[in-house]
Parts: C-alpha cells; structure tokens; sequence
C-alpha cells in the first residue's frame, strides 16, 4: 500500500501550503489546461496565457501562483458566519432614528471590509495547510467577535467593553493578515519581483492593527469617544490601498481569480437576508392577525399585494444583477477594480432597500389596525351617547373597549400605560352628566377637554399595536412629560416610519444607479446607440426613485396630513420601487432592433471557425511581440446568440494588411494582374 492509501484523510495535509507555482521550460508558467464552454472564457484564458509569456510584465525572476477557478469549501464556510452576522444585526437593530441608521451602516462597513479584506487575500494566495487553517480559525473567532458587538453598537451610547472589544477583535484580524501575506512573502524570497508589493501590503495591515490596538485604549468609562471613526476610515483605506496595489504589481493582481465569483455569492447572502426579514414581516401578520382578531378571515388585497410586491422585488433585483454580469475577466485590471469597490455601497444600499420594503408590508398592516381602532373608538362612542348616559356610562363601555384590546396587544410599558388608562377613563366619569345632552360649541373647553381625553384612547391602542410590529417610538426618545404623552408616543412612531420611507427610496435609487454602473464597467463592448439609450432611461429611473424622498423633506406637512405628501404612508410606496425595477428588466430583455442603431456592429459577424483561429494568431501574435492591447480589438457586439469577434489583425513587416500603408505598397502592376486573373477569357 502506499503513503497515500494509508491517510485517514482524503488528502495529505502539508503543514505550509503554497500557490507559488514553479518556473519549468526556461522560465514559463506550467497553465493547467480546462475546458472552457464558451468563447469569452475562452479568450480571457489566452489572454492570461498571453500574459504569463509577456516578456515585458513577467520573467522568470517573477513568481505565477496558481489561482483556483471557484471558490473553496473553507471560503464558503467563511461566508456563512457573515450570514449569520447580518441576519442578527438586522434583526436586533432596528433603524428607529438617524443615530442608528448611521451606526446601522457603520457596522455594515467595518463587516463588510473585514470580510472584504480577507477575501482578497483567500482568492489570491491562500492554500490549504494547517497554517491558514489555523488563521482561518482566528478569522472565524473575528466574526463571532461581530456577532457580540452587533448586540449593543451605538455609538451615541458606547459601552466601553463592547467597543473596546471591538477595536481589538479588528486589531487581530488585521495582524493575522500581516501574517499571511508576510508567509507569502517569504515563499517567494528568491524571486526577484515580487517580494516589495507583498512586504509593503503586510506592513500596511499591520499598522493598521497597531492603529485599532492603539485606539482600544482610548474608550474610557463614563465617556463617548469619536474615535470609533478610525475604524471607518481604518477600512476604506485598507480597501483601497489593496485594490490599488492589485493593479502595481503583476503578483497581487485579481486577473483569473474567482474574486467575481465571491462577489456574487455575497449578493445572494444578501438577497438571502432580505428572504428572511421578508418572512419574518409575514409571519407578524399571522400572528397579530389572525391569532388575535378572530374578525379576520382573509388578508385583505392591499397585504396580499405589497406581499406579492416585496417578493417580486428581490426576484427582479436577483435577475438584474446577474443578467447585467458579464465575465469578469474581459474586464482590465482597472475596471476590475473599481467593479470590485462599488459592491461595498451596492450592499449596504440593497440591505437597507430589503429592510425598507419589509417594513412598508408592516406598516401596511399597522395602518389597517390603526383605522379599525378608530372606527371602533368612534362606534362606542356614538353607540353610547345614542341613549343619554351618564359620565360612567360613557366611561365604562369605552373602558369595555380598550382594557380588552390591551391585553390582546400589551404595550411595552404595561403599568404605566394602565395607569394613564385608568386616569383617563376616571376623568370621564367625573364630567358632568348634562355634558352629554347638550350641544357644545367646538370652543368649549369640556368639549376640547374630552375629545383630547377621547384621542389618548385611541392613540394607546395605537402605540399598543406600534408596539406587537415592533415598530414603536425610539428607546431614547424624549417624550414631554404632559397628560396625554400616548399621543406624543403615536407621533415619534409616525416619525420614525418617514425615516424608513427616506433611507428606502433613497436605497432603491442608489441600488439600481449602482447596478447599472457596474453593468457599464462590466460591459466592454456592444455600445450601440440603442444601448446606450437603455442605459439613460435606467439612471434616469434610478434619479426618480431617489427625488421621492422629497415628498417627505417637511416632516411636518406629512404629520399633519397634507395632501401633497399623500403619497408617504400610502400602499403604492413599495409597488412603485417594484413596479420600476420590472420597468428595467422588461427594457433589460427587448430585442436589440435590426438594423437600427447597431452602427458598425451591424456587419461584424463571425463563424466560429474564424473565432477559435482567432486565438491561435492572437496568441502567437503575442508571443513574438509581447501582449498588446487584448481588449481595444475585442469590438464586436455579444448578445444573447453565439458570441461573435472581429479577427485579429495580421502582421507582416510591421505593418498591418488591409492599412492604407499596406495597400499603397502594391505596385500598380501587382493590382493590375490580380485584376486580370479574374477577368473572363
């Protein structure tokens, strides 16, 4: 039997791996052959070849690592504890007012460029060994870190061991970094080039964990610290810094990693997410429905609608972004990068689009309630003054009315809002009798007095149901200490949902600006009038969604009900982000029209015979010269059908056949006897 057969595991584990892949052939990269289906992927893979023989950017003084085409199991492992990250932050923070929507997005960064920066180190260099096993571990124990801070990150109202915890779990992190990439470092020593980029990105992420070690230290008790916004900065910086030096150096360049691949498993976490808080909404429905009220018998169309909305606007959010992704390796290192650095804000946008649209069904069901309560409120009342009664009359069936409801719906402070009910009800029993028999003007002050008592009523049971959708006042909110505070509680509720309204349609401008973005990035070639037209009536959408937050610029015209902020509050806020984003799907799919608006597009077609000699010539070409500019020839439009490129050019003497300098080269008599071998006899 041999070694191999022996091992208990189905690999042999190596204490240090490697992807450094060692020079054979006078210096050329030894490339694994893989059968590629499609002629894009095939093109990219010669133009990494073509790369690897380039003289000019490569010799064999320069390490090649071997880079996986898809991401490993320890990469997706790490992705799940990001799950788990957002699925808690998400459902613990709720964004109640501007404090912790920018606490909510501090966190998404420090998560996000956490993850991000380890990424980019595991799409590059890591290798599976006991010693990146072992920082994978260190890694894992950051993200649990996450998952104990998300509890309590507000950094208006700091806790001095959550963020000095913080500060720290973020200095180890960027240390074990310091130590991959210082391991990958010295792997590559006898190489020439190579060893300066990987040192100085190593001594970047090591000061910056000397930096958040040092910030540890500044948080004391009894004292908010602004410095948390080192962790920020500390971040976006890393970000930038490793993406740019992607593009310096040939070592720690993206090109025919699985980078993009990431990426796209990080939208679908996401879009994951926003499934989960969706259900979550759906499931409150249920419960403060149905099992409290036996009354309803069905939702009603608006719920069944915003519903079927909500649902309908992940899918088509799903289906945008990966029908606008294109292969990531026809793209430059460049565009590459800044392709890589717009998921960031893309993200964040579409965590705060999924929880906005969740919160617009919520609110849709609150609304409902809130007119039933009314409608109740105002039905007893009318059913008692129908048979002249007493105060305690009127006060005892009103009381029928709303201690019931209370104990159907508890408020979140249970004694203190009975208290406030009892009072209420007991000054309505101690009005005068003759008080209901008679018509009092609007001026009267027993009038006003009742009506505002009357109100209260109504507004407890409001904040009651507020309160089972989770969707009360904010904790810190200072409530005027007056007899009817229940209807100042009602209005900080009514704030806190303009706030939703804002940062969602904002949200849903920013995700599809962003989308289309990327999609320009993305796309290299195809750019005929029409698609660019396409492309305009997508930004101009995606400006249109972002200008409805000014409908709620003046909060105070929405409290008060005027008729042109009618629209916040209403059930078309979430049909009309959906209704948009099908808008752009539908305009994604339609036939590109023939003959019109291709411009030179319309007569480059090729078979694919003429495609594959392509990159034979083109990878010769290369090979004797060095690699020009791969992509300024790749001009052809690639739809939906085969893919389809413009040949390569062919070189003889310099000089380009088919030029005007080619051409003037013939001699008038060399013109003349072609002429003539095709002329009749």
């Amino acid at each position: 039997m041999t070694p191999f057969q022996l091992d208990y595991a189905g690999r042999r584990l190596q204490l240090l791996g490697s992807r450094v892949v060692e020079p054979e052939m006078a210096g050329h990269r030894v490339i694994t052959a893989h059968h590629q289906h499609h002629h894009h992927q095939k093109l990219a893979q010669s133009h990494d070849e073509a790369e690897a023989l380039n003289p000019k950017e490569e010799s064999h003084d320069t390490p090649k690592f071997s880079k996986p085409e898809a991401a490993t199991n320890f990469e997706l492992f790490y992705d799940l504890w990001f799950v788990a990250n957002l699925s808690v932050f998400t459902s613990i923070h709720d964004i109640s007012d501007f404090s912790r929507f920018t606490s909510f997005i501090g966190y998404m960064v420090l998560l996000w460029t956490t993850w991000g920066l380890t990424t980019l180190y595991d799409v590059r260099f890591t290798a599976d060994s006991i010693w990146e096993r072992c920082c994978k571990a260190v890694h894992l124990g950051v993200m649990i870190g996450f998952a104990e801070i998300g509890t309590s990150f507000e950094p208006d109202n700091q806790i001095v061991s959550i963020f000095r915890t913080m500060s720290l779990f973020l200095a180890v992190s960027r240390f074990v970094l310091a130590l991959q990439y210082g391991v990958v470092a010295f792997q590559i020593r006898k190489y020439a080039d190579g060893k300066k980029p990987m040192i100085l990105t190593a001594v970047v992420h090591f000061c910056l964990s000397m930096i958040y070690l040092g910030v540890s230290f500044r948080y004391n008790l009894g004292k908010s610290s602004r410095v948390f916004l080192v962790w920020y900065i500390g971040g976006v910086v890393e970000m930038m810094l490793n993406l740019s030096f992607s593009q310096m150096s040939h070592v720690l360049t993206f090109h025919g990693t699985h980078l993009g691949e990431r990426l796209n498993l990080l939208t679908l976490v996401i879009l994951g997410e926003g499934c989960i808080i969706l259900a979550k909404s759906i499931t409150y429905l249920v419960k403060d429905t149905f099992a409290k009220d036996a009354s309803y018998k069905i939702w009603s169309p608006t719920l069944i609608g915003l519903v079927t909305a909500g649902t309908a606007l992940i899918y088509i959010v799903f289906q945008i972004y990966f029908d606008w992704m294109h292969d990531e390796h026809s793209m430059s290192k460049r565009h590459q990068v800044w392709w890589t650095a717009l998921h960031l804000p893309f993200h964040i946008a579409l965590v705060l689009l999924l929880e906005g649209a969740s919160q617009f069904v919520v609110w849709a069901r609150i609304v409902e309630s809130a007119n039933s309560v009314i409608s109740k409120v105002l039905a007893t009342e009318e059913k008692a003054l129908s048979s002249n009664p007493t105060s305690e009359e009127v006060s005892k069936k009103l009381g029928d009315l709303v201690l019931p409801f209370l104990k159907k719906y508890p408020p979140e402070d249970v004694l203190e809002t009975m208290k406030s009910v009892n009072e209420t009800l007991e000054e309505i029993a101690e009005m005068p009798n003759s008080f209901w028999t008679s018509e009092p003007s609007p001026d009267d002050a027993t009038f006003q007095h009742y009506l505002n008592h009357l109100a209260e009523l109504a507004n407890t049971m409001i904040n009651a149901i507020y309160n089972a959708f989770g969707f009360g006042p904010p904790e810190d909110a200072e409530m005027p200490e007056t007899e009817f505070w229940q209807t100042q509680a009602a209005v900080a509720s009514a704030k806190r949902f303009i706030l939703v309204y804002i940062y969602s349609f904002a949200a849903a401008g920013i995700v599809l600006l962003f989308l289309t973005i990327m999609h320009v990035i993305s796309k290299r070639q195809g750019w005929t009038p029409f698609n660019i037209f396409r492309t305009a009536i997508c930004i101009t959408i995606s400006i249109m969604l972002a200008l409805f937050t000014v409908i709620a610029s003046n909060q105070q015209a929405v409290l008060d009900g005027a008729p042109n902020t009618a629209f916040v509050g209403s059930k078309w806020m979430l049909p009309t982000i959906t209704i948009s984003y099908f808008l752009v799907l539908v305009l994604t799919h339609l036939p590109h029209p023939s003959g019109f608006c291709t411009g030179h597009y319309k007569t480059r077609k090729y078979d694919n015979e003429a495609v594959d000699t392509k990159g034979a010539r083109e990878h010769h070409a290369m090979d004797s010269r060095g690699i020009a500019d791969f992509e300024d020839r790749r001009t052809a439009y690639m739809g939906a059908g085969p893919a389809m490129t413009s040949p390569p050019p062919e070189y003889e003497e310099g000089k380009t056949k088919g030029s005007p300098e080619a051409r003037r080269t013939k001699t008038r008599e060399e013109r003349r006897a072609s002429r003539d071998a095709y002329e009749p006899r």
